[in-house]
């Protein structure tokens, strides 16, 4: 499935190879023990577990994962340890600044030049003759001042050089302004305006400067859109056209529209749905469905109803999946007990339009009908299974096996049988086959490698859930948490974005700031990931202000004895082995370190069972 960045980091990064380059290291079993780095020890009770990607040292409590080694061991930020990782597993880091200053001076240089050239479209656009075929557009699809004004809408003259002659006079070198996209060169010398006689509309990132533009062609004359290319500021992939204006509604309202076009998106705005964006034209990717999360997480795709505006929703969707994909989620229950639930980070859902019909000329056309279409939407999967089968000849064998292909992986990561068990039965009749043929693809081991089946969540998984559902709390609920994050032992959080977060938070320089305003002052992969928290959360009941120190209390109390619990298995499964080579010294020094871990996780655990004395006591009878 697709991850962040910092889950391809963490997954791409052997923790033994990278400890090893600082400690000497020796197999014990399934796991590695060395000297601790970080305290002076002669008899090693460093122990590094491959199989959690974790590392714990039971002589001064130290632990945590290959990010937080890293930071501790080199004495780095977490930003730091992730640009440095990330370049040794060779994962690209599209949201970490990683530019040499002078690189960001030209970046801001290059988006001072689209803001002077937006400017110059949009006054060619409102004042100038040469703007008449651009009014007369605007006045035919009845765009509003308004909107013109919001979306800094404007035209590029016929003609070669009206931009070229304005940026001179502003100062801007051509060469530059050929960086930004908005420029060519001649082949014998000279430069050229790249848009010509087209309607412009500057594209934003999310923070409202401009990146880029796209021109819609004005009369006859192809390309029919054309954007602007590839350059250090404009990354058509990774941009949501109108986000900018969009985000603070998508907030409010708790749903985020996504429709194909830049006039899709303008009459939505115009009638009100400001929670409306648009993807431009492309099958969404993963990072345009990370940019739209960050606001909400209820998704709803509305692209056009054509064929081709389908299968683009549905390559849509297959991003949107694999990307957001399932959750395991804390949730507590009547007694106040929490356990745990695979849930989709995201919902998902897609909105048919009437056939022939595209957002735009709906809205405009049928303006209260729109809300209706967008409430009527269906769930991804429901699309998918309609959209793929629909048509087939009952005749058609070899059509049948290419669509049960095509949706098994999908049927296959369903984490509810229930669900699951719903879904097969509804492609097995609209493919008029047999349950049992159905279910046998869907039961069939995933060789695509793009979506496999998961089982169900592992300690590893269920730790740090209950760690995140934890940091979640003390993010939401500072003021009533912040004596409960004071005493939040930092070696028993092992993800070293949420060791970051616990540093922010015990900041008394933040006591007056809300989770918002603390999330909006963090860098990019922390506040995704700290949005992702919040997002967690959902509306448990558990989660009102009221409660929130008493939950925090008991999430604090789980975490700790969950930490011991597996330490715990970790040193018995060593003092077995140890059994097994007759290593007295290595029993002996385990022995130990099981009493100093007891210890020092007492307030997280109740008076020791017999089971546990025999283990401390007499490590050696078992």
């Amino acid at each position: 499935m697709a991850r962040d960045a910092v889950g391809d980091v963490r997954d791409r990064t052997d923790i033994v190879d990278l400890i090893g380059q600082y400690v000497d290291l020796k197999k014990t079993g399934r796991s590695f023990k060395g000297l601790c780095p970080f305290h002076q020890e002669k008899t090693p009770s460093f122990i590094v577990f491959p199989d959690s990607g974790n590392f714990h040292c039971f002589g001064c409590g130290r632990g945590g994962d290959a990010f937080t080694f890293y930071m501790d061991v080199e004495r780095v930020e977490f930003r730091e340890a992730l640009q440095e990782l990330a370049k040794r597993a060779g994962v690209e880091l599209r949201s970490v600044p990683t530019v040499a200053p002078e690189e960001d001076a030209r970046r801001r240089h290059l988006i001072e030049i689209n803001e002077v050239a937006a400017r110059f479209y949009a006054h060619v656009l409102d004042k100038s003759q040469a703007g008449t075929p651009g009014r007369t557009v605007m006045a035919e699809r009845a765009v509003s001042d308004e909107m013109r004004t919001r979306f800094g809408l404007g035209y590029a003259p016929e003609g070669w050089s009206h931009l070229l002659d304005h940026l001179r006079t502003r100062g801007v070198d051509p060469a530059m302004a050929v960086e930004a996209g908005l420029l060519s060169e001649r082949d014998g010398g000279g430069y050229y305006d790249k848009f010509r006689g087209r309607l412009m509309f500057p594209i934003r990132d999310r923070d409202g400067q401009t990146v880029g533009f796209g021109g819609r062609i004005v009369g006859e004359g192809q390309p029919k859109y054309l954007n602007s290319p590839q350059t250090p500021v404009f990354d058509k992939r990774s941009l949501l056209y109108g986000l900018d204006l969009a985000k603070d509604a998508i907030r409010q309202r708790d749903q985020a529209v996504i429709v194909e076009g830049y006039m899709d998106a303008i009459a939505a705005h115009q009638f009100g749905h400001a929670n409306v964006v648009a993807a431009m034209g492309t099958a969404l990717t993963e990072a345009q469905v990370a940019a739209v999360s960050r606001h909400s997480r209820h998704i709803v795709l509305a692209l056009d109803a054509d064929t081709a505006g389908q299968m683009a929703m549905l390559r849509g969707i297959e991003t949107m999946r694999e990307t957001l994909d399932h959750d395991e989620v804390p949730v507590p229950d009547a007694r106040g007990v929490i356990h745990f639930e695979r849930r989709l980070k995201a919902h998902i859902s897609v909105a048919r339009l009437p056939s022939g019909k595209d957002p735009d000329e709906l809205i405009r056309r049928d303006p209260e009908r729109w809300p209706s279409v967008v409430a009527t939407a269906r769930p991804f999967i429901d699309f998918m299974i309609e959209l793929l089968t629909e048509g087939i000849d009952p005749g058609d064998a070899a059509r049948k096996s290419t669509v049960l292909a095509e949706l098994a992986p999908v049927l296959r990561s369903l984490p509810d049988r229930v669900v699951q068990a719903h879904h097969i039965g509804t492609v097995a009749r609209r493919l008029s086959l047999d349950e049992r043929v159905v279910l046998g693809e869907v039961r069939r081991p995933s060789t695509s490698g793009t979506v496999a089946s998961r089982p169900g969540p592992s300690m590893t998984s269920t730790r740090r859930t209950a760690e995140s559902h934890l940091m979640a709390l003390l993010l939401r609920h500072r003021t009533q948490t912040a004596e409960v994050a004071a005493r939040v032992p930092d070696q028993d959080i092992l993800d070293a974005r949420n060791r970051e977060l616990l540093r922010v938070l015990r900041d008394p320089e933040i006591a007056s700031l809300d989770a918002e305003a603390i999330v909006a002052g963090l860098d990019d992969e922390l506040g995704d990931h700290a949005e992702s928290l919040l997002s967690a959360l959902g509306q448990d009941p558990g989660q009102a202000a009221a409660h929130a120190r008493k939950e925090a209390e008991q999430a604090l109390l789980t975490l700790g004895r969950e930490r011991l619990s597996t330490l715990m298995r970790h040193l018995q499964a060593s003092i077995r082995e140890a059994q097994e080579s007759q290593e007295a010294d290595g029993m002996a020094s385990l022995s130990g370190q099981i009493a100093a871990l007891y210890d020092r996780h007492r307030r997280f655990y109740p008076p020791p069972s017999p089971y546990f004395r025999d283990i401390r006591d007499e490590p050696t009878a078992r």
